[in-house]
C-alpha cells in the first residue's frame, strides 16, 4: 500500500510505501526533510501532523501532551493512512 504526504509549508507531496518510515519516504523521494540520528533520539525531524494516522514499532519518547497535538518522529512514523504534516509549531 502506498499512502500519499503533503508536507507544510510548500504543500510538497510525496509517497510513504507500506512499512518505510515517513522520513525514509521523504528521502527517497529526494525531499530536504529535516534529520540527524535516524532513532528518534535527536527530534531533528519532529513534525506534527495535521491530518492522518501512524503507527510505531516501539513508542516513541514524546510526553503525552506532545502526541495529543500531534507531534511525532518522522524517522519512526509508519503511516497508516494518507498524511499531511507541518514542520512549523
Amino acid at each position: 500500500m502506498t499512502y500519499q504526504v503533503i508536507l507544510h509549508p510548500g504543500a510538497i507531496a510525496f509517497d510513504v510505501q507500506e512499512g518505510e518510515t515517513v522520513l525514509e519516504g521523504a528521502l527517497n523521494n529526494q525531499l530536504p526533510f529535516p534529520h540527524r540520528c535516524q532513532v528518534g533520539a535527536c527530534a531533528a525531524c519532529l513534525c506534527r501532523i495535521i491530518k492522518g494516522t501512524v503507527k510505531y514499532q516501539l513508542e516513541p519518547m514524546l510526553t503525552e501532551k506532545e502526541q495529543q497535538e500531534g507531534w511525532i518522529f518522522a524517522c519512526q512514523a509508519l503511516a497508516t493512512s494518507h498524511l499531511e504534516l507541518t514542520l512549523e509549531e
